[in-house]
């Protein structure tokens, strides 16, 4: 290793994270390397844009563990080896999922760009995709592998400042891309002996679609997908969650997302309970506490001051 350039946007990188990577990459002799990286942390997922000159790369990294990396190649060619496997060459725009960053070697003989995206675990096997603990190719013929690189990176652009009803509909709208391609792609799509998965993902969509009803139960549920109430709970039991938890899910979701629209202080409580499908502000105050530890009134007010004031006041303000 000779010399090391590494920025994130126009700040550089703390000198733990140069001596971090000094000490897993090799570059050529006579060379600077350059690395600049922009990313975007949305709820629990995140959307990181680097480039890099050519380098080697061999052993692991610090990453957060039970997070999936959705991993896109843009630009220049890379070889990739998992342990002791064969070589493979990620040309543009091939795609990867990376459970973990472990045993790996990477080496590039040009300036590649790529495009990472990590989404939880638990959140996509909640969503029916069979989480694979090894790296696997993504088809690039997918339906889904375009929007989402696309949206990906409108994501990382500068220009973009969210809004709080902005966050939760962008962090929504990856997750379901990314479930989408999966569950397109080899070796995650539901097989034959997946029936209760596959009535979990039937299930959860209706569910989004129909939360805002307020008959929805997990019995009017179970007859409009056609199977038995029964049928459909067994369809939950050991992915740790049940059919209510989904529909207080949903309705807390969408509570969430009113409440932080730009003018959501013309709607009262009961507005929006009413309008997330809950019987009550009662159980509104219930529901949406139970999800994201605070009340409906005091989730407005956190996100309705703005940045600059929220950082400033007391935390009792």
């Amino acid at each position: 290793m000779q010399h090391i350039i590494a920025q994130a946007g126009p700040v550089p990188l703390p000198d733990r994270v140069v001596a971090a990577l000094a000490r897993r990459f090799f570059v050529p002799e006579s060379t600077v390397f350059h690395f600049s990286a922009k990313k975007r942390v949305i709820g629990q997922t995140s959307v990181t844009l680097s480039t890099q000159s050519p380098f080697r790369f061999d052993g692991s990294t610090e990453v957060t563990p039970g997070v999936l990396h959705v991993a896109f190649l843009l630009n220049g060619r890379m070889g990739i080896r998992i342990g002791g496997g064969p070589v493979r060459t990620l040309r543009p725009i091939s795609g990867y999922t990376v459970p973990g960053w472990d045993d790996m070697t990477l080496e590039s003989t040009e300036m590649t760009r790529g495009l990472a995206i990590q989404v939880p675990q638990s959140r996509l096997a909640e969503r029916g995709v069979r989480v694979r603990s090894d790296h696997q190719p993504i088809d690039d013929s997918g339906s889904l592998s375009l929007p989402l690189r696309l949206f990906a990176l409108s994501i990382v652009d500068t220009a973009w400042s969210p809004s709080g009803v902005g966050t939760l509909m962008v962090e929504r709208t990856i997750e379901d891309l990314v479930v989408g391609l999966l569950l397109e792609s080899d070796g995650y799509a539901m097989d034959s002996e997946d029936l209760r998965t596959g009535l979990r993902v039937r299930a959860r969509t209706q569910i989004d679609a129909q939360h805002r009803d307020p008959d929805l139960t997990p019995a009017t549920l179970a007859a409009h997908l056609g199977v038995s109430l029964r049928h459909l709970q067994r369809a939950f039991e050991g992915s740790g969650i049940t059919v209510a938890h989904e529909i207080a899910r949903a309705r807390a979701e969408s509570a969430a997302v009113l409440l932080t629209m730009p003018h959501s202080t013309g709607l009262t409580i009961a507005d929006v309970a009413a309008r997330a499908g809950y019987s009550s502000t009662f159980e509104l105050r219930a529901g949406f506490k139970a999800r994201y530890a605070m009340l409906p009134s005091e989730f407005r007010s956190d996100r309705l001051v703005p940045t600059g004031e929220r950082n400033s006041a007391p935390r009792d303000a």
